[in-house]
Parts: structure tokens; sequence; C-alpha cells
């Protein structure tokens, strides 16, 4: 009797910590992640900084160390690599994830040969990806682009009905439509007439393929099934590669003065890629991917503010409605996933 009152007390006292150490967890997890979608925010204002001259804080001058085009898009993407990839390939991932080297050796193996194939394909789309939003970033105001990128949840939803057959019910499909509608709310009707605001005529496109291809990033994912920490170094290693050898095949230039800036703004572009990846992969184990996917969706929300804080760029009524359309139901759609995962049998 005394044994089994003291069991209970043993377990009345274990459950309180254990409700703390969840909440503890849920927090921090939480946080890393709100940090990591900061980070990644950031990486666009810094991007529209290199690819045209802006007042940061209202204060100082800066930027416009690239002009927007093809050349300087890829020429950019590649400069990023050269300095993320290494880190990745030889300090982060092995410490992420020991097995990290076995996992890409293994990959050789023919057995592989479609994990490989689709990991590879992923990487081509998360180029195309990239370099169109590089091309929208220097074109249109930072929040737009983003805005526009962030079509990429309703593309998904269409790939994964045409490829698995997973028909989406009718409020996600109200939910696609609606995205779309604040989207094309952003792009003013200027754009249209030719009004002086020929960028949106490259930018807003470029902005749609960057959603789209980061679509069949996402999709292909699946098909690799690999840990992130491999999965991520193929990734960086095919954009490397597939940017140096193309690069040739475009014009690009950089004023001799501009080499130093450029290399110091890659750089934090770089230290923000690696830094929201170790962040964003520390937070999902503690709060789970569904509930990541919800943060993420903050993203154009996110960014529009950042923009303006840090360099003033301002949007319209009607932007602004598409930005929180957009933001809306796309958020929408990750709480949907959210509760079909949570209903899905275990």
């Amino acid at each position: 009797m005394s044994q089994s009152t003291a069991e209970s007390k043993s377990l009345k006292g274990s459950k309180p910590e254990e409700d703390k150490s969840q909440s503890s967890n849920l927090k921090l997890g939480f946080t890393l992640v709100i940090i990591a979608s900061l980070m990644l925010s950031f990486q666009n204002v810094v991007t529209k900084i290199i690819l045209s001259k802006r007042n940061v804080f209202g204060m100082f001058e800066m930027g416009g160390i690239l002009s927007p085009s093809m050349g300087n898009s890829l020429l950019l993407m590649v400069l990023r690599m050269l300095i993320v990839l290494p880190v990745m390939a030889l300090i982060v991932a092995p410490r992420i994830y020991p097995n990290t080297w076995k996992d890409i050796r293994s990959m050789v193996h023919y057995t592989n040969r479609g994990r490989l194939l689709a990991a590879i394909g992923s990487a081509l789309c998360l180029f195309a990806s990239q370099f169109s939003i590089y091309l929208a970033l220097g074109s249109i105001p930072t929040g737009i682009a983003t805005t526009i990128f962030f079509i990429y949840p309703t593309v998904t939803i269409i790939l994964v009905w045409v490829f698995y057959g997973e028909k989406p019910p009718i409020s996600l499909v109200f939910a696609m439509l609606t995205i779309y509608i604040g989207g094309f709310m952003t792009v003013p009707l200027k754009a249209f007439t030719g009004g002086g605001a020929s960028n949106y005529i490259l930018g807003a496109p470029a902005a749609v393929i960057s959603g789209c291809a980061f679509a069949g990033y996402m999709i292909l994912i699946k098909g690799a099934k690999m840990h992130p920490a491999p999965f991520t170094i193929i990734s960086f290693a095919t954009i490397l590669l597939f940017g140096l050898l193309i690069l040739p095949l475009f014009d690009f230039y950089v004023k001799p003065g501009n080499w130093t800036p450029l290399l110091i703004g890659t750089c934090v572009l770089g230290v923000t890629t690696l830094v929201g990846y170790l962040l964003n992969n520390s937070g999902v184990p503690l709060i789970g991917p569904s509930l990541t996917s919800v943060i993420g969706s903050s993203g154009p929300a996110i960014t529009t503010f950042m923009a303006y804080v840090l360099i003033a760029e301002t949007l319209n009524m009607y932007q602004g409605i598409g930005v929180l359309l957009v933001t809306l139901w796309v958020l929408g759609i990750s709480v949907e996933n959210m509760r079909k995962q949570k209903q899905a049998p275990k």
C-alpha cells in the first residue's frame, strides 16, 4: 500500500515537470522558427539592397552593387553558394547528422538512383526558384516579390493532385483562388499599361516562376527520402555546379570598386542562410513541421514590414490588402494541413 502511494506521488510529481519541460520546448522551438523566418525575410531585404540603391533606416544610402539582370542574379547565387556550401559540408552538416557523408556516398549505388535523381531534380527546381526570385527582388518591391512567391503552396496542392491523386477540398480551392487574387492585387494597374513600371513586366512573372519552381522543389523532396543535412549538401552542390556551368552563357558586370561590398553582402546572405537553416532544423523537432509551416506562412507580412522598417519600402492600400489576403490564406492552408496530419491514422 505504501509502495503504491509512493509511486502515485512520484507520478504526480513527475507530470508537472514533464508538462513544464514540454511547454519550455514549445516556447524554444517557436522562438527558433520565428527567428529563422526573420532570417529569410532579412535575406530578401539584403538581396534588394545589393541589387538596387536604398535609403537604410532613413539615414544613409547604400547598395546598388549589382544592376538587376539575369547574369548578375546568377553571379550572386553562385557567390552565395561558394560561401555556404563548404561551411555546410565540412562543419555544419556533420555536426547535425554524423552519417551525412555516409548517406551521400550511398546515393551512388544503383538501388538509390531514383532517390538521387529526385534530389538533383529538386535542387534544379530550387536553382530556378532562387534565380527567379533574385530577378524579382531586383525589379519590384521586396514585399510584393515575396507575396507573389507565396503562391507556391497552391501550386504544391495542384502538383500533389496531379501526381498523387489527392484532390483538394473545396475550402482549399477557395483559398487558392483568393491567394491568386491577392497576388494580382499587389501588381499596380500602371504595370499593365506600361506607365513607367516596366520592371513589373520582368519582376512579377519572375516571382511567379520562383513560386512554381519552389513548389516543384517541395514535391521532389518526398522522392529523395533523405535526412535534411545530406540533402542540403546535394542541393547546394548541384546549384553551384549548374550555376558555374551556365554562368559563362550570361553577361554579368561588377564595377571594379564594387567587388569588396559585393563579397560582404554575399557573406551576409551566406550567414543568414546558414543561421536560418540551423535554427529552423533545431526548431522543427520541438514544435513539429506543421506548426513550422504555419509560422512560415507569415513570410509576406514579415518581409513587407521588414522592408518598410529597413529600407522604407511602402505599398499602396490595394497592395497592402493583397499582401494581407495572401498571408491569411497561406496561413489557412497551413492550418488545414496541420489539422489533416493530426487526424491521419498513426
